[in-house]
């Protein structure tokens, strides 16, 4: 009974401070243009990375809002607008894996998922579809695509078996980027070497919710295990998923910033 009085205050919270925002104009964030060689945040885990004039995107998500959640900013870019050699996906949830948005884009890019959204990707019409497991490579000509596990049940529907989620490790001559997704805490990144690593911060409250997602402080904890120059939070600013704030999750990595963190705005890019 206990369990069940906590969840339904949590969703009360959560639908309280939705409903704060529900009538609220959307903001509208900078527009930055993806240059040779940049990353560019489009909002929550969706970034648009321009690797030697390959175009790949990460969990691409543009809908204005999850079901009855409200996006809190607009997205940066219209992926519709733009030709995606490669898509990267996390897992199945809906702010990674949604359909709306997916069903805009360009079907003769590569995809790349978990082995449990194979199906509703062929059925949105992509052909070109590589279910990795963890510690499975992709590689054509001078790119390769690693993925690792993160920590973080990937069902869409919390029904049956657990599902793996994907971290990506992304590589093309000099450059290499590294997408975490969703996880909770793991050593599972220990010595990673990449220029930029894209960390999640945001949805860790309460901290029962620290089973799946990491806190900003152990999301800071796991970039420093790894052998990596810079960390990029992402997962934050765009829609309110838990109870934890974007201003206290700033703060905390404000505190923990030894040089190494970049803070970007949604609509900002950086070089790699």
């Amino acid at each position: 009974m206990s369990n069940l009085i906590k969840k339904l205050e949590y969703m009360y919270k959560l639908h309280k401070r939705n409903a704060k925002i529900y009538f609220k104009p959307i903001l509208t964030p900078k527009n930055e243009p993806l240059i040779t060689n940049s990353i560019h945040w489009i909002g929550h885990s969706t970034i648009l990375i321009n690797l030697y004039n390959k175009i790949l995107v990460t969990d691409p998500v543009t809908s204005l809002s999850l079901g009855h959640l409200k996006r809190l900013i607009r997205p940066s870019k219209n992926l519709s607008g733009i030709k995606l050699d490669y898509i990267l996906l996390s897992h199945c949830h809906m702010d990674h894996l949604n359909f709306s948005t997916l069903r805009k884009l360009n079907k003769d890019a590569v995809v790349f998922c978990p082995k449990n959204s194979v199906y509703p990707l062929k059925l949105l019409g992509f052909k070109k579809i590589h279910a990795l497991s963890p510690n499975e490579e992709f590689k054509y000509k001078d790119i390769s695509i690693k993925t690792l596990e993160a920590n973080h049940d990937g069902r869409r529907y919390y029904l049956g078996k657990e599902s793996k989620s994907n971290s990506y490790l992304i590589k093309e001559k000099s450059k290499s980027i590294f997408f975490a997704g969703d996880t909770a805490y793991t050593n599972e990144y220990k010595n990673l070497k990449a220029d930029i690593a894209l960390m999640p911060v945001g949805c860790y409250k309460p901290n029962e919710f620290q089973k799946m997602h990491c806190s900003p402080e152990q999301s800071f904890k796991m970039f420093k295990m790894m052998n990596s120059k810079t960390m990029i939070p992402i997962h934050y600013k765009t829609y309110i998923l838990a109870q934890d704030s974007d201003l206290e999750t700033y703060e905390i990595l404000k505190r923990l910033n030894d040089g190494s963190i970049k803070f970007l705005d949604i609509g900002e890019t950086i070089n790699i």
